[in-house]
This record gives C-alpha cells, sequence and structure tokens, in this order.
C-alpha cells in the first residue's frame, strides 16, 4: 500500500493503511525496541531512540543517514492516547516549533494513519516528504514481518 502525501503552507500530510491492528501500529511508533527497526528516511542505516511514551515523555532519535552522517531528533510528546493518538513537538527554542502528530484509525483488520507536520520551511518539503514516505513504507515492512511471526 502506498502514501497519500500533499505539502502546502509548511504542512505535510500523510495517509497510509497498514494490515494490522491499532494498537500494533501505534506500538511500532513509541517502543523503542520497534521505532529503532523502521525510523528514518531510506538512507538511515542506524537509529538509536529515546522514547518516554507519556505527555511530556521524551520523543528522540539519533539517525545515521548513509552520506551525510548523524541527524539527532529531539522532541517531547504533547499527547498520547493510545492506541489513537501520539504527537510531540521540537524542543529547540524555535518560536514555532517542529510539530508532528499521527493518529490511527482502526476500521475492521486495517489501520489507517494519518500524520501531520506541521512548521516546516518550504525549502525542506520534499525532502521531508520523501524522508516519512520512505519511513512509513520501512513501517510497513517492519509490521507485516511483525504480524506473521
Amino acid at each position: 500500500m502506498s502514501s497519500d502525501a500533499k505539502f502546502e503552507n509548511g504542512t505535510l500530510t500523510i495517509t497510509r493503511t497498514y494490515n494490522a491492528p491499532a494498537m500494533a501500529v501505534f506500538e511500532a511508533w513509541v517502543e523503542t525496541s520497534k521505532v529503532e527497526q523502521w525510523w528514518g528516511c531510506a538512507q538511515t542505516t542506524a537509529v538509536k531512540s529515546e522514547i518516554e511514551p507519556k505527555v511530556g515523555g521524551k520523543y528522540c532519535h539519533l539517525m545515521t543517514i548513509e552520506g551525510a552522517g548523524e541527524y539527532p531528533m529531539v522532541c517531547r510528546i504533547t499527547a498520547y492516547d493510545p492506541p489513537k493518538l501520539l504527537a510531540y513537538e521540537d524542543t529547540s527554542d524555535d518560536p514555532n516549533p517542529m510539530r508532528v502528530t499521527v493518529t490511527f484509525t482502526e476500521d475492521g483488520d486495517q489501520t489507517h494513519v494519518q500524520l501531520v507536520h506541521e512548521n516546516l520551511p518550504t525549502e525542506l518539503g520534499d525532502i521531508v516528504k520523501g524522508g516519512w514516505t520512505a519511513a512509513l513504507s520501512k513501517l510497513h515492512s517492519f509490521l507485516s514481518r511483525e504480524i506473521r511471526a
């Protein structure tokens, strides 16, 4: 299944459907050992995550990206409602921080995921869109292995 993505006015919205229950998909976003298996763009070779699954908790990832080195993402969780909602924002001093909201909607044996990434500079729109599209595809592969196991 492919992702449907659009970027406009600094907001990237991506939707994707997974053949897995909502709790399995949600856990793949908040359990460190699972996130480290799929997080990052296609060029990501390693991920080290630190996640405190609660409002105010850490949501941090250090990605090693081939040809680019290490890329840290330091965020805090702003909404946490398993298995329906996860939101986090960048902890930098930016007065208009990057925010990501992920909603999980179960529909029979499938889960629809909508990711909204706000406050992206226009020049990063295509790069971030490509990164998220690749990551969500890797999540699909991860979930397919998990469900079969």
